[in-house]
């Protein structure tokens, strides 16, 4: 059922990152108000709700950085910072360095198209593919 809803959440974020470019904050604070919450009534991880926090609390200041020096978008960051309370440790910093890869990938085709150093990429959009290949319920592989 998490893994439901984590996909529910990373899709309806890549969708309104491309169509609307903005990833709306209310749907952010509702996934992870709902992982928070399956956690609490047990249907979420084993982990302690103080553990979960604290782990979005580090996947925050460890992005933080990046988004200071606009290497990804609010947005983005708050999606990261959301979807590492349904993960474990390691799937939280496998789809962050796959997202990287991908959003890499993404601008380097962009920037060959448009022929211009200065692009940006609807990031939610490399979290979405990353999340879906690590979790491995995914059928693009």
């Amino acid at each position: 059922m998490t893994t439901s809803i984590l996909y529910c959440l990373v899709t309806g974020s890549a969708i309104t990152d491309v169509y609307k470019n903005k990833i709306f904050n209310v749907w952010l604070l509702c996934g992870f108000v709902t992982g928070v919450s399956l956690s609490f009534f047990g249907a979420g991880n084993d982990q302690s709700i103080l553990f979960l926090i604290l782990r979005a609390a580090i996947t925050f200041l460890l992005l933080l950085p990046v988004y200071l020096i606009k290497g990804i978008g609010g947005g983005d960051l708050k999606l990261l910072t959301s979807i590492s309370i349904f993960l474990s440790t390691e799937e939280m910093i496998s789809i962050v360095v796959i997202a990287f890869f991908i959003g890499a990938v993404f601008g380097l085709i962009k920037v060959i198209k448009k022929k211009n150093l200065h692009q940006t990429i609807h990031f939610a959009l490399p979290i979405l593919i990353s999340t879906l290949l690590v979790t491995g319920k995914c059928i693009l592989i």
